[in-house]
């Protein structure tokens, strides 16, 4: 079997074998195997050891095994281990699949021993790599530092961990997608900080769970579409900061209670609703008090790069008023944060002037204090200063006091009696307060 095989003489050469039972230890490690091998229906009672071998291309369809090892394995072809069930951990770290590596319907690991169902960190996958139709996995998969060429597909499959995260997959670079949905479960959370996916993070109808921290961590992750589109709301913290997305879809009924958006960019943002699965997911209207509510998720409180971004994303869609709500939200947040005195300033410039993205409020407050002033000042006429003083008009008297900068004449020819000296004084405070805090508002709107 690891003799050189002419390929002249024997252009169909391959081990075959069916439904047969191996008794003992088949240790193949370090060998050159120079044929590809078929094992339909076969039972080993022992490890099938592969460690550091150079295959061809092995296929094992509905085979049954206590382990599968096969660290530095190279497989010229593709690795098959469809239906198969594997008691022990799977062994292929390190190991160089010039094919595809396809693990559907396989069992691997058992429900009772906590290890990893399959120890893959750091292996080469130039095709994809497929757990699709019920492939189930009792431990964890370890997937960190590996490279696939095509796609991970893991669509309708069943991860159980016990002890740390269901899919362990840091520094994952996948040149096509990554898909994990409609019925994929994952019991422990998935881990993909600073993964490298060239397409698709999709985990359409996908149900996330753990008993630790992290349902789903993409810190410092990089994708060009990101589906979260769950079938319910990940039970644990989904993690977003750092993640760069072209696209990020979502469904504000299965958000996270628990969000961290610090340092998450993207390009756009839009709500999906659950659709049968093979029909296009339709659209979905969020309000802008929704993705507050969304931003408001964090743990860890108040940052303002998450307001930002969503600003940004309203701006280029030509949201300008949804922008300046948001914009608006991330001032009264952060206003939180502030010792006393800068926070009733704040209140101040928030009930005037909107910290700046509502200047029309300057206005409304500047009418309602000069109809009072004018009312006061026709009830109660103030008396002239001198035989100089222009005629009473209660009206220009009322906005001289309330404009400290502009003299119109009437404010130093005119005296205030009984009451309406109290006025005068409240007018003359809040035109200072109207206008410190316009000037900066119209600052802050200017710096922008």
């Amino acid at each position: 079997m690891t003799r050189a095989v002419d390929r002249a003489a024997s252009p169909r050469a391959a081990l075959r074998l069916r439904n047969a039972r191996i008794v003992g230890r088949l240790d193949v490690r370090q060998a050159d195997v120079g044929v590809p091998v078929f094992l339909v229906g076969v039972t080993i009672t022992d490890v099938l050891d592969l460690t550091n071998a150079c295959t061809a291309g092995i296929t094992l369809i509905e085979c049954v095994l206590p382990g599968f090892h096969a660290r530095l394995l190279e497989v010229r072809g593709d690795l098959n281990l469809t239906r198969c069930r594997i008691t022990g951990p799977a062994d292929l770290r390190d190991a160089r699949i010039g094919g595809s590596l396809t693990l559907d319907s396989a069992t691997l690991g058992d429900s009772g021993t906590p290890d990893d169902a399959l120890a893959a960190a750091r292996m080469t996958v130039s095709g994809d790599l497929s757990g699709r139709s019920g492939f189930v996995a009792y431990g964890r998969v370890w997937l960190s530092a590996a490279t696939i060429g095509g796609d991970v597909l893991f669509t309708g499959a069943t991860v159980h961990s016990s002890r740390g995260p269901a899919i362990d997959a840091n520094r994952l670079t996948i040149a096509g997608s990554f898909s994990a949905r409609y019925g994929f479960t994952a019991e422990g959370g998935i881990i993909l900080v600073h993964a490298q996916i060239g397409n698709q993070l999709n985990f359409t109808e996908a149900r996330i769970s753990t008993t630790g921290i992290w349902a789903l961590h993409l810190g410092g992750a990089r994708v060009a579409t990101l589906w979260l589109t769950f079938a319910a709301p990940p039970v644990g913290r989904v993690r977003l900061s750092g993640l760069q997305a072209d696209s990020i879809f979502d469904n504000p009924a299965t958000w996270p209670a628990e969000l961290d958006l610090v340092g998450c960019s993207y390009r756009l943002l839009l709500a999906r609703s659950p659709a049968p699965r093979g029909s296009p997911l339709p659209p979905q209207s969020v309000t802008v008090g929704q993705r507050l509510d969304w931003l408001r998720r964090s743990p860890d409180g108040y940052a303002p790069q998450p307001y930002e971004q969503l600003a940004a994303h309203y701006r280029q869609n030509g949201q300008d008023q949804e922008a300046r709500r948001v914009l608006l939200e991330k001032q009264r947040q952060r206003r939180a944060t502030l010792n006393r005195p800068k926070r009733i300033f704040g209140y101040l410039l928030d009930g005037v002037v909107g910290y700046g993205y509502r200047p029309w409020l300057a206005g409304v407050w500047l009418t309602a204090f000069w109809a009072l002033g004018t009312l006061t000042f026709t009830v109660q006429p103030s008396t002239p200063r001198s035989d100089a003083a222009p005629e009473r008009n209660p009206a220009l008297q009322s906005l001289d006091l309330l404009l400290p900068i502009i003299n119109l004449g009437h404010d130093g020819a005119w005296r205030a009696a009984g009451a309406s000296q109290y006025i005068s004084a409240l007018l003359v405070l809040v035109g200072w307060m109207l206008t410190t805090a316009v000037v900066a508002g119209l600052t802050r709107l200017l710096n922008r």
